[in-house]
């Protein structure tokens, strides 16, 4: 059954009206921030009325755009009306400026999404309205519905950083018998938000975006009270189901240069506006604008870190070691062995870096510890190095006294010396190196300790661990490296046979430890290749299987010979052939060698140790 429901009084929509008095049709609700005609011809006529706008009046700001001002006219003709002093021309005040409450619809008037508007009777001037449909996403049509609006608990008391993103405030929005369409979301700042920020995001509890505003400036904001209420709208695609409730979280992504000063920020309202199963807006507010009422019901503070204040940015450093094979001699200690390099920043100002602590880990269960494995680590900033004062699971970096210039970063690198590895000692050993980063602001205690030109220590922009990746030591094995691989020939095809084939090969370096490997010249025996995602039958054979050096290479072709120390590049050449729909990828998930002529696939790399370069893509 159609519900049909007759205005009485005020009209139920906001429909255009003659007016009487200019001969404008004023034909939809205007707020701060509405732009165009309705809003040139409104100021326009308040201004005529008696109604002040200076900026408009003064030509300092263009008409068409309804800001603070227009607000405080709008008020003021309300209140001479007898209208409710919102500022917001809705129903009430579009009638009174249209010249009479009870008008006839002007021609071309639009009705909201889902609406029909019809004339009741007739001669009967009063809009009305039947529902004829649904605004998008809500599963109650025709129920009338309002949003119960409230500051959440959490986020509070958040202290932000340049260069990073932080939550500020945090909403319950809750619908009562209706679904409610959530269209936008305004959010007011005591202060030019624009120039702390470069973005401001809506989520909600799941940490899904509903509406976000990137690139912020001057123009995405209306100031609302000079010097002390910003607003800006972000347009929201939201539904709040019946009875159900949401939780959006605002969050603001800070320049990571910028020349404002610290302090705390408020965001002093927000508003919301819905739409309900009958078309009609409900819009709700929390706050009042300024800093009243009670912080966590009306408004909440958040503080700002700003150009006089620093602060440690700590990163792993793109040039950090890959996870790797590290040859360790039997004969003396292995220098200068790389296990991470980390990045180390203090924004605002400059600083001096006191102390360090990083973790160093054994990796599995074979192997020593880093205190047995290790007989010195070292620090490498500035081109000076510096040893550490204690060695182990927690090896430490102390009195240092190493200046660190403002806003740049500065690589910290961590390298070690391996033990003489006598009796196989280190053999088989994995250490991975971490730093862990403490000491927000309030905290007592600081990792990296960094202290700036009145020796206050400068917290952290954030606690995490940064960690490097795994190095694994062998004193027996090969390193592999210069690792690559190549489609030689296309794909080519017998139409006949519908059979296809490709030729593609594998190049890779072997260099041998302390002691001579030896690679079978059997390519099946010396590299083991995968395959994968193949739809159709395949088969590869071998065409070629050769090192860069023949010295010491068995005179019988039974094996490459690699000598203590020495490297070899080896290149396999493969043909793959299978039907014309086969297709995937083709890998080497193991290089295999010997410790002796006898024994030519013996030992193995694995391919974790080698990585996913060596691949070559098939029938694709």
């Amino acid at each position: 059954m159609k519900k049909i429901m007759i205005a009485t009084g005020v009209a139920v929509l906001a429909v255009a009206m003659i007016a009487s008095a200019q001969g404008y049709a004023f034909k939809t609700n205007l707020t701060v921030g509405s732009t165009g005609a309705d809003v040139v011809a409104l100021q326009t006529w308040l201004i005529s009325s008696g109604y002040s706008i200076p900026s408009v009046v003064a030509k300092t700001a263009a008409p068409g755009y309804f800001g603070s001002q227009t607000k405080t006219a709008v008020q003021a003709y309300q209140t001479a009306n007898k209208i409710p002093s919102t500022g917001f021309v809705g129903p009430l005040t579009l009638a009174s400026l249209n010249g009479s409450a009870v008008a006839t619809p002007a021609a071309g008037t639009v009705c909201p999404t889902g609406m029909i508007c019809t004339l009741i009777g007739a001669g009967n001037t009063l809009p009305a309205t039947t529902v004829t449909g649904t605004v998008a996403g809500i599963s109650t049509p025709g129920i009338a519905g309002t949003l119960a609006f409230s500051i959440w608990t959490t986020p509070s008391g958040v202290t932000a950083y340049k260069g990073q993103s932080y939550d500020v405030v945090g909403y319950k929005l809750q619908a009562n018998a209706s679904d409610m369409a959530v269209t936008n979301f305004s959010i007011d700042f005591n202060t030019r938000i624009w120039l702390y920020a470069n973005s401001i995001t809506i989520k909600d509890e799941t940490g899904t975006v509903v509406g976000s505003v990137n690139n912020l400036n001057v123009s995405n904001f209306s100031e609302l009270t000079v010097g002390s209420d910003y607003r800006i709208t972000v347009p929201v695609n939201l539904v709040v189901k019946a009875t159900q409730s949401k939780y959006l979280t605002v969050n603001v992504g800070f320049n990571a240069v910028s020349d404002r000063s610290s302090g705390p920020i408020v965001v002093t309202e927000a508003q919301v506006r819905a739409v309900d199963g009958t078309g009609i807006t409900d819009t709700q507010t929390r706050g009042t604008g300024a800093v009243l009422g009670a912080e966590g019901t009306d408004y909440r503070t958040f503080t700002y870190q700003g150009s006089n204040v620093g602060q440690l940015v700590v990163t792993t450093d793109a040039s950090s070691p890959a996870t790797g094979l590290i040859q360790v001699s039997t004969a003396s200690q292995t220098q200068n062995v790389v296990l991470g390099i980390f990045d180390i920043k203090v924004q605002n100002e400059p600083g001096t870096l006191q102390s360090l602590n990083v973790t160093i880990n054994k990796v599995g269960s074979t192997g020593v510890t880093a205190d047995r494995a290790l007989a010195n680590v070292q620090l490498k900033v500035n081109g000076l190095t510096y040893s550490a004062s204690t060695i182990g699971t927690t090896t430490s970096f102390t009195n240092l006294n190493i200046p660190l210039k403002a806003d740049v970063y500065v690589p910290m690198t961590i390298t070690a010396t391996i033990v003489q590895d006598t009796n196989g000692i280190v053999d088989n050993t994995t250490l991975q190196v971490s730093l862990p980063t403490a000491g927000l602001l309030g905290a007592t205690t600081f990792n990296p300790s960094v202290i700036d030109a009145t020796y206050n220590s400068v917290p952290n922009s954030s606690e995490t661990t940064l960690t490097a990746n795994a190095q694994s030591f062998t004193a027996t094995g090969v390193n592999a490296s210069n690792m690559a691989s190549t489609v030689v020939s296309p794909k080519t095809c017998d139409t006949t046979l519908a059979t296809c084939t490709q030729i593609y090969k594998f190049v890779y370096s072997l260099t041998a430890g302390n002691n001579p490997i030896y690679v079978s010249t059997n390519a099946n025996a010396a590299i083991a290749v995968n395959s994968t995602n193949f739809s159709g039958n395949f088969a590869t054979t071998t065409k070629d299987f050769s090192d860069s050096d023949s010295s010491q290479d068995d005179p019988n072709g039974l094996f490459f010979y690699v000598g203590p120390g020495a490297t070899k590049t080896f290149t396999a050449t493969f043909q793959a052939s299978g039907a014309a729909s086969a297709g995937g990828t083709v890998s080497v998930s193991r290089l295999n060698y010997g410790t002796s002529s006898a024994l030519p696939a013996a030992n193995s790399l694995q391919s974790s140790q080698i990585t996913t370069l060596l691949k070559a893509v098939m029938f694709q």
